[in-house]
């Protein structure tokens, strides 16, 4: 699986003078791995292979959501973790880049995109500002993408239980039941089942490339939680190794 933050099941965060809410829930994973003893193998050689590249991108869709402000904002909102989307809100499609030294994330960042409601690729739409995420071993921040080159302006400082991701710690780790493995062509499939600390059941399948053996992309399954604010969700992502790790964002504070 792959490691997200433990308050990571829900959350907001606003900035720019917004107020800050958090919803309490947690993600937590029981530790260890059972089943299929050649899928736990193959994962941990592929996630200790994965780890140790100086850098990964990652591009995922349907796990984040943004509010529905029109370019640059006075203040936003994020949220994942849901499969609704609430009333002013759409969902963003995330661009995650994670420099890692020694097998584990010196820090990362998190760009959230997404088109204003209705519009889709249509020409001379207004797009919705992106929002970026910083976050290192010790502080994390978020801010408006507005500046030149599409740099953020400057950031506000968040707790880290207003973010999803966490440096410090390895990206993959092998946690959950291992199913046997589906191989096609050059592509073996990995299944893990495992439960969110809610209840909720997650179905995760991952495709590692036999060639570079990393990962190359990821599906997830999340089922019905307890309550109707828990509904079933999917999301996915794409995975690519980065021949160097570029240079982290520079932070200017918000005054």
């Amino acid at each position: 699986m792959r490691t997200r933050s433990p308050l990571a099941r829900v959350g907001c965060a606003t900035a720019l003078a917004a107020v800050t809410v958090a919803v309490a829930a947690t993600a937590a994973l029981g530790a260890g791995s059972t089943g299929d003893g050649a899928a736990i193998r193959l994962f941990r050689d592929v996630a200790a292979h994965t780890n140790a590249q100086p850098a990964m991108q990652v591009v995922q869709s349907g796990y984040m959501a943004e509010t529905a402000h029109v370019r640059s904002p006075a203040s936003f909102s994020y949220r994942w973790g849901f499969g609704s989307v609430p009333k002013g809100f759409v969902r963003s499609t995330e661009t995650i880049v994670y420099a890692q030294h020694a097998g584990r994330v010196v820090w990362v960042t998190d760009v959230l995109d997404a088109t204003a409601p209705g519009c889709h690729e249509v020409a001379g739409c207004p797009q919705l500002a992106p929002i970026e995420l910083f976050v290192t071993k010790v502080a994390a921040f978020a801010g408006v993408v507005d500046g030149p080159g599409g740099t953020v302006g400057c950031f506000e400082r968040e707790p880290f239980t207003n973010v999803p991701y966490r440096a410090g710690g390895r990206w993959w780790t092998a946690v959950g039941d291992f199913r046997p493995l589906i191989v096609r062509g050059n592509q073996a499939l990995v299944t893990i089942t495992y439960a969110w600390s809610d209840g909720q059941h997650v179905i995760e399948r991952d495709s590692i490339d036999e060639t570079t053996r990393l990962f190359s992309a990821s599906s997830f399954h999340v089922g019905h939680g307890t309550t109707r604010a828990t509904p079933a969700f999917s999301f996915s992502q794409e995975d690519a190794a980065l021949s160097y790790a570029p240079p982290a964002p520079k932070v200017t504070i918000c005054r």
